[in-house]
């Protein structure tokens, strides 16, 4: 059976499309949330929207963590230092793959935040620190991801220090028809994969397209 997996944060639009992709590719999701309710009617959202089934379930976030087998973080930047650590025993020996991005909006122009860890990615792994945390999936669409209908494309770039994370990230991503993986090196290289969502966020605003990474020669 495939591995349950766990959105911590996930009604908000980049978990709520990545799950709807996940339970597509047959995974058992549960959205997680500070409010169960909440997250429960996302859950019946998402069901419905892949035809009726019982793939997507609501929680809280600690139970969440708890069901699942992979932990994915999709919450805002802002709410990681409080949300996490009570998930801390939940997810220790499990794969934890860091979707959060540290972005601000001035003047409607992203850039990214400061972080003392480094990344938003390296915060999570000082704030878990049982778990093996990689970072991944932060350029992609959540319109796109959150319309079945719309074909996915472009390279995740994938960055962990533990072997082991690194490929069971990587092979997630390969299960998204048409995405393809990247080793992007150590966790300590997720600062710059996460600053480059601030660069191609203004070159959508510039160009008026969805743009996606594509790295090429490999």
């Amino acid at each position: 059976m495939a591995d349950t997996l766990a959105f911590i944060g996930g009604t908000g639009p980049e978990g709520k499309g990545l799950a709807l992709r996940y339970a597509r590719a047959g995974h058992p999701v549960v959205l997680g949330s500070r409010d169960a309710g909440r997250a429960a009617g996302v859950a019946g959202e998402l069901n419905a929207a892949l035809g009726g089934g019982d793939l997507v379930s609501g929680a809280t976030n600690l139970d969440a963590a708890q069901r699942a087998s992979i932990v994915f973080l999709t919450l805002p930047f802002d709410g990681q230092s409080d949300a996490l650590p009570p998930l801390a025993a939940a997810v220790t020996g499990k794969l934890v793959i860091s979707t959060v991005v540290p972005l601000a909006f001035v003047g409607g122009r992203p850039s990214v935040l400061p972080v003392p860890q480094g990344s938003a990615a390296q915060q999570a792994a000082a704030l878990l620190p049982g778990a093996k945390v990689a970072a991944a999936f932060h350029h992609l669409s959540a319109k796109h991801l959150a319309d079945l209908g719309h074909a996915m494309e472009g390279d995740v770039l994938v960055c962990a220090t533990d072997a082991e994370a690194k490929q069971a990230a990587m092979q997630l991503v390969a299960e998204v028809p048409a995405l393809r993986a990247i080793d992007a090196g150590g966790l300590e290289n997720a600062v710059t994969v996460e600053a480059m969502t601030a660069v191609l966020l203004g070159i959508n605003r510039r160009y008026k397209v969805s743009a996606a990474v594509r790295i090429v020669g490999v």
